[in-house]
Order: C-alpha cells, then sequence, then structure tokens
C-alpha cells in the first residue's frame, strides 16, 4: 500500500505555518532581550515566563493542527526540561492527550488495502470507535473469525507523507535559527526524531520488539505484553492480543479490586530497572495509557512497543561509574561517567560537566538528608537536572540518556498519580550495583 503523497498546496501551507508560528516566537525572544539588556526591568523574570507560556501554546495550537511529525516533535520536546523551559514543557505535554481520532471509512481502506481484501473477510467484528489514538496511528478493538478478541493498530494513511515533508521544513527552519543564533545547534533534535519516528512507522519492527520483551520478561508472573497475531500483522497495521485492565491511574478503580497502589509502583519500577539494566532494551513510552492493571496477582500490562530503545553494551558500566560517584561524592570521577556515557560540550572542555556533577553530588546529599527517595524526587531530579543543563553549553546528550530522562519522567508521573510513598532507592540500587541482573543478557535484535 502507497502513503497518501501530500499535494504541493497542502506542503506550502505546512511549511508557512510552522515558519510564521517560529518566526514570531523569534522575534519576540529577541524583543525580551533587548529589553532586558537594555532596560532591566525587575519584573523581567515574570515576563520570561509570561512569554514562554504564550509561544508554547501558540506551538500548541499549530501541533495539534497539524499533526504529523510537527505533532510528534512537540510531544517529543515535552519531555525534554534539558532544552526548553518548564512553561514549555508544562503545556506540550499536553499534546499526549489531544490526538482526535481520524474517521471510520478512512480506517477501513487502510486495513483493507493492507490485508487486500475487505475487513469482514478478516474479522467478525470490529468496533469503529477506536480505544485509543495518537499521533501516528489509533487502535481499535476486534475479534477474529476464530474467537480471538484483538487490538489492532492502524496507522494514518498520510503520515509518512507528513513526516518527509515536516523533517524538511524543521531542517531549513533550524539551519536558519542556527545561522542567526551561532550558539544555538538544534540540529541534533531533528537528528534524533528522524532516527527514532521511521522506526515507529514500522509496525513490524514494533512487533518485534514486543515479543521479544516478552520473551525476556517471562520469568515474570506480574508481567504480561501482549502477544502478536503475526498472520494480520503488516508494516503498517498491527494485530495483537487484546488485554483487559484497570488504567494505572485510575486509583479508585485498583482500591476497589483490591489493588495496592505501592504494590504497583514497585512491580512499575522494578520492571523497567530490568529492562534498563539488565537486558539493554525498553520501552520509551510509559504513559499512563500504555499501562493496564491486572487485578489478579496484580500484573502489569505493557502496551505498544513502538517507541522501544536499545541501549549500547557499555551503558550498565557507565550507569556503574555514575552510582559510585555519587554515593562517594567524587565530582571528577562523576564527570569520566557522563563522558563515558556520550555527554559532550561545545568548546570540548569538561567544565560545563563538572558544574553538573556538584550539581548532581549536591542534590543527591539533599536526598539523603531528608530520606527523600519517593518518586517526587526523581522527578524533581528530572526537572533540576533539565534547568542546570540549559544553564550550561552541553550540546550533545546521547539518545538513549534523552529517552531514560523521559521514561523516568513518565514513572515518576505516574508513581505520584498513585499516590506513593515507596522509598525508590532500595528497589533501584540492588539492579544497579548487580544483585538484581539474575536475567540473561538481551540477545542481539
Amino acid at each position: 500500500m502507497s502513503p497518501r503523497r501530500l499535494g504541493p498546496g497542502e506542503r506550502l501551507y505546512r511549511a508557512r505555518r510552522i515558519g510564521t508560528t517560529f518566526g514570531r516566537i523569534y522575534l519576540s525572544i529577541k524583543g525580551h532581550q533587548f529589553i532586558a539588556r537594555r532596560l532591566g526591568p525587575p519584573d523581567m523574570p515574570e515576563r520570561w515566563s509570561d512569554l514562554n507560556r504564550r509561544s508554547a501554546e501558540s506551538i500548541y495550537d499549530a501541533a495539534v493542527e497539524l499533526g504529523g511529525m510537527i505533532l510528534k516533535g512537540c510531544q517529543f520536546l515535552g519531555a525534554r526540561p534539558d532544552i526548553l523551559p518548564p512553561e514549555y514543557v508544562q503545556v506540550l505535554a499536553r499534546l499526549q492527550d489531544r490526538v482526535p481520532p481520524k474517521p471510520f471509512q478512512i480506517v477501513r481502506r487502510t486495513v483493507e488495502k493492507e490485508y487486500g481484501r475487505p475487513l469482514e473477510d478478516v474479522f467478525a467484528e470490529f468496533a469503529t470507535r477506536p480505544l485509543a489514538s495518537a499521533s501516528l496511528a489509533q487502535v481499535h478493538e476486534a475479534r477474529l473469525h476464530d474467537g480471538r478478541r484483538v487490538a489492532v493498530k492502524v496507522q494514518y494513511p498520510e503520515i509518512e507523507s507528513l513526516i518527509r515533508s515536516d523533517l524538511s521544513n524543521l531542517r531549513s527552519l533550524f539551519r536558519a535559527v542556527g545561522w542567526l543564533e551561532r550558539e544555538l545547534d538544534l540540529m541534533p533534535l531533528i537528528d534524533e526524531l528522524a532516527t527514532h519516528v521511521p522506526q515507529e512507522l514500522d509496525f513490524q519492527h514494533e512487533a518485534r520488539n514486543a515479543e521479544r520483551m516478552a520473551d525476556l520478561l517471562s520469568h515474570r508472573d506480574d508481567v504480561v505484553v501482549p502477544e502478536i497475531v503475526w498472520e494480520h500483522t503488516t508494516r503498517r497495521v498491527l494485530c495483537m492480543e487484546f488485554l483487559e485492565g484497570i488504567k494505572i491511574t485510575d486509583v479508585d478503580a485498583l482500591r476497589a479490586a483490591g489493588v495496592d497502589p505501592d504494590q504497583v509502583v514497585r512491580i512499575l519500577v522494578e520492571t523497567w530497572c530490568e529492562q534498563i539494566l539488565v537486558h539493554g532494551l525498553f520501552h520509551a513510552d510509559p504513559h499512563p495509557g500504555n499501562l493496564l492493571v491486572q487485578p489478579s496477582g496484580p500484573r502489569l500490562c505493557l502496551l505498544d512497543w513502538g517507541l522501544s530503545k536499545e541501549l549500547p553494551p557499555n551503558f550498565r558500566l557507565g550507569i556503574l561509574a555514575f552510582s559510585a560517584a555519587l554515593i562517594g561524592g567524587d565530582a571528577d570521577a562523576m564527570v569520566e561517567a557522563f563522558l563515558d556515557l556520550g555527554f559532550e560540550t561545545r568548546d570540548g572542555s569538561s567544565e560545563s560537566l563538572v558544574e553538573v556533577a556538584r550539581f548532581a553530588l549536591e542534590f543527591a546529599q539533599r536526598v539523603r538528608e531528608r530520606s527523600w527517595a519517593e518518586s517526587r524526587a526523581f522527578s524533581r531530579w528530572n526537572d533540576e537536572l533539565g534547568a542546570e543543563i540549559r544553564r550550561n553549553p552541553i550540546v550533545v546528550i546521547p539518545s538513549h540518556v534523552v529517552l531514560l530522562g523521559r521514561v523516568l519522567g513518565l514513572l515518576s508521573g505516574v508513581s505520584r498519580s498513585l499516590g506513593s510513598k515507596v522509598d525508590l532507592l532500595p528497589v533501584v540500587l540492588p539492579y544497579v550495583f548487580g544483585a538484581g541482573a539474575s536475567a540473561p543478557a538481551a540477545p542481539p535484535a
């Protein structure tokens, strides 16, 4: 099935909409910089905060209207406190829940073109209303003729063309920004998006990731990954086992079902520690819509493996070195760990990393003094570390570290929603230092 191509008029409109939105924001920023330098009004922090929020809202509106790569990119930026001020992060994070579904006739046409036969030949039942809609696809409940209940993820037909067009537009825009602002290099962001998003468009790749992790976690009876129905899975349609459960953030429903939210948090944290520190492959999008809880057990259901990440072979050694330096209060050793993990600075020196290392040590000391190791500490770490990085000229943060920061933020948010008081350090540290690494290493992809 060939994706729908964008017409010249649509491509021009998208380019103009993107350019004017970011152009207005850029001019407003330059105006505020002029006021700050020449006048230095005492309310300048409030002025910056107000501008940031208004700018973020205008980007939000453009993302909702345009969809495609713009929406996906803004969802990505909504989890990047190392790049954007908090007002942007707060506004853009709302995009996770604001994706309107496509009409059912579009879904039907997509499925029938992929399968080469009528929808009714494959499914005895197919719900016309989606269970969920996201930036690249939407999911419908269905039933096969053999009685199996399945979830069918259907890619939007125009999404590949939108992504190609938007990537081209954003590359041009960010090159212009780099020419105007020599100290600001946004091209690594485009490179990250250009790497990750095409992988999410290949549903067979997603299916292989799900199967691989289901095998790696098969020793756990408190975690379940949906089974893939391969005979009805293509590059643009993914058919999988339908899993029922309670949305992980629905605390009232969990308690009514006799589930202890603290136990759910422990399972959640253990599962991601095992993925990251034992197997080196992890689900990089654990927002509440992708996590269900089955009361019997309880069991954690992990849905949507479109955004998964394989870690470099030496990553665990880097984390061990970082953790040892953190516990030992050694800033120099922490800088070495940052460098081993792939962090770089604009001028090649390590001075900026020293400042980030000192911040990390001070934060760790605050946690120790307050015995403050519940989810709020990890969430605040992510936010404050992002602010510290923005104050320093770090120009390359490895993509796997970026995704881990996103995961940390999402998991912390879920834990806060559950009202958890679990002390996470005793859960995490055995995995960091090897006691939890009892499962075999992940085989090559």
